[in-house]
C-alpha cells in the first residue's frame, strides 16, 4: 500500500513537471481590443512566444506599457489546444502636463500616453511643480500630497459637473482653476475644497452664460460663505 502511494505521488510529480515544461506548448498567440495597436505589435512585445509553456507564460503589463503606452490593461485567456488570446483595453486621454518644454498627455490612472509641442485642445492642463513625465510610466511627483490634491480637485469638478480648463497647484497656498472656459477661480488652500466646489457650482449656475471673470473663494469658511 505504501509502495502504491509513493508510486502515485511520483507519477503525479512527473506529470506536474512535464506540464510546466514539455507538455502544453503554445501554438498560437493573438491579441484584440486595441484601437491604437495592431495584434502583431502587441504579440511581438508581449514577452510570450510560440513554444512557450501555456501555463507558465504571462504578460507583465507595466513592461508592455513602457513600449506601447496606450495599453491600460491586458487579460490573458488560454485554451488546452495551445491558444493564447490577449484582450487589451486602451487608456483614454484625461489631462496633460507641461514639463521640460513639452505637453504630456496622461490617462486617468496617471500614466503618460504621449508627448507633443502643443497642448491638446480637448484636454485640461495640470500645472504643478516637481513633475517628471516619461512615456509609458506613471507621472512622477516630487510630493505625494501634490498628486492627491490634483486627484481630489479633478474628482470634485466631475462631481459638481464643472468642466475645467486647467488646474494650477504650483503654489499650494494659492490653488487656482479655470472653469467652463469662463472663470479663473482662486481656491486658496486645500481647506474645505468640497464646500468650495459646491459653492462654485451654485455660483456659476446663477451667472449669465455670457459673463466671464474671476471668482475668489480663498477666504471661504463655514462662517464666511461668500465668494
Amino acid at each position: 500500500m505504501i509502495g502504491f502511494t509513493l508510486f502515485t505521488v511520483l507519477i503525479a510529480t512527473v506529470f506536474a513537471v512535464l506540464s510546466l515544461t514539455v507538455l502544453f506548448p503554445i501554438k498560437e498567440i493573438t491579441a484584440k481590443g486595441s484601437g491604437k495597436y495592431t495584434s502583431e505589435q502587441i504579440v511581438a512585445l508581449s514577452g510570450i512566444n510560440i513554444g512557450d509553456n501555456l501555463f507558465m507564460s504571462s504578460v507583465k503589463t507595466e513592461a508592455l506599457r513602457e513600449k506601447l503606452p496606450y495599453i491600460e490593461s491586458v487579460k490573458i485567456k488560454r485554451t488546452l489546444e495551445g491558444n493564447i488570446t490577449l484582450t487589451v483595453k486602451d487608456a483614454e486621454p484625461y489631462a496633460c502636463y507641461y514639463s521640460d518644454g513639452a505637453y504630456y498627455t496622461v490617462s486617468r490612472a496617471g500614466y503618460v500616453l504621449e508627448s507633443g509641442s502643443e497642448k491638446p485642445e480637448s484636454l485640461f492642463e495640470i500645472r504643478a511643480g516637481g513633475v517628471k513625465c516619461v512615456l509609458g510610466k506613471a507621472v512622477d511627483f516630487s510630493s505625494e500630497k501634490t498628486m492627491d490634491l490634483i486627484s481630489e480637485i479633478g474628482g470634485l469638478a466631475e462631481e459638481y459637473g464643472l468642466k475645467l480648463n486647467y488646474i494650477d497647484v504650483t503654489n499650494e497656498l494659492t490653488i487656482t482653476v479655470k472653469a467652463e472656459n469662463r472663470f479663473v477661480v482662486n481656491l486658496g488652500t486645500s481647506n474645505s475644497l468640497q464646500n468650495k466646489f459646491a459653492h462654485l457650482s451654485g455660483m456659476i449656475k446663477n451667472i449669465e452664460e455670457t459673463k466671464t471673470g474671476k471668482i475668489n473663494l480663498s477666504m471661504w469658511t463655514a462662517e464666511n460663505t461668500e465668494g
